[in-house]
């Protein structure tokens, strides 16, 4: 069950925050180190959400990037980078990720307040899990059994400290045929400061290891209303 908060205050790099409205302060006053990466998941309860930087220590070489995944057919949608204190920035969505990609030099930390408003329209969104270990291991569903019809899941790969991390599946058991347009797992990674789909799949087939070359990636899952299997296993380090 989610669990809708307003005006939060968020100074970790990366998580998800299922909010109306709040603040990511991010080593305000402090340093973020070099080559630093961060996802933050943004779920909020209405359409638009307005993004302003209130401030800013991030340079030419350094991104804040807003993208947008909330629709059931779509992976990672349109984006804005986020670069001017005081302008307002707005993603028609419910559900965005919020990445930082600090160059090769240290940095001073932002500001950035977030605000939901409009419709309340149906989007899909079942479940999100912040993978944030600089290696480890998952399994999907969590305590075993078989997922369920009908979801929509995310994973977000963002190791505390820089690093390039290799990505290793070592079971797969989901609903096959042949396009993988029923249920299908789908990952990505981050480079040229954008999330790109790398491979698709389904059935029992191991896929091959994925390198994340920028130390980010993302891990989608979906099912269809009919049929279901037990899932997945993954590591990386």
């Amino acid at each position: 069950m989610w669990h809708m908060f307003s005006n939060i205050l968020v100074t970790t790099c990366g998580g998800y925050i299922v909010a109306s409205s709040g603040t990511i302060n991010f080593q305000v006053g402090g340093s973020i180190r070099a080559d630093m990466r961060c996802i933050w998941t943004l779920k909020a309860p209405a359409q638009n959400q307005r993004f302003v930087l209130v401030s800013s220590g991030l340079k030419e070489s350094d991104g804040l990037y807003l993208t947008d995944f909330g629709y059931a057919a779509a992976g990672p949608g349109a984006q804005t980078r986020v670069t001017t204190v005081g302008q307002n920035y707005t993603l028609p969505s419910k559900n965005v990720f919020i990445t930082l990609n600090v160059g090769h030099a240290p940095r001073m930390g932002f500001s950035l307040q977030f605000f939901s408003s409009g419709p309340d329209n149906y989007q899909m969104l079942t479940g999100l899990a912040a993978l944030t270990g600089v290696k480890g291991n998952y399994s999907y569903p969590v305590g075993g059994g078989q997922y369920n019809n009908s979801v929509i899941d995310w994973f977000t790969l963002c190791p505390s400290t820089p690093s390039q991390p290799t990505l290793r599946f070592t079971r797969v058991d989901v609903e096959y045929n042949a396009d993988c347009n029923f249920d299908s797992v789908r990952t990505y990674t981050w480079f040229n400061n954008q999330f790109s789909e790398v491979a698709r799949f389904c059935g029992t087939t191991i896929p091959p290891s994925l390198t994340l070359p920028e130390g980010l990636g993302l891990i989608r899952f979906n099912s269809d209303s009919t049929d279901t299997r037990t899932g997945f296993d993954f590591e990386w380090e």
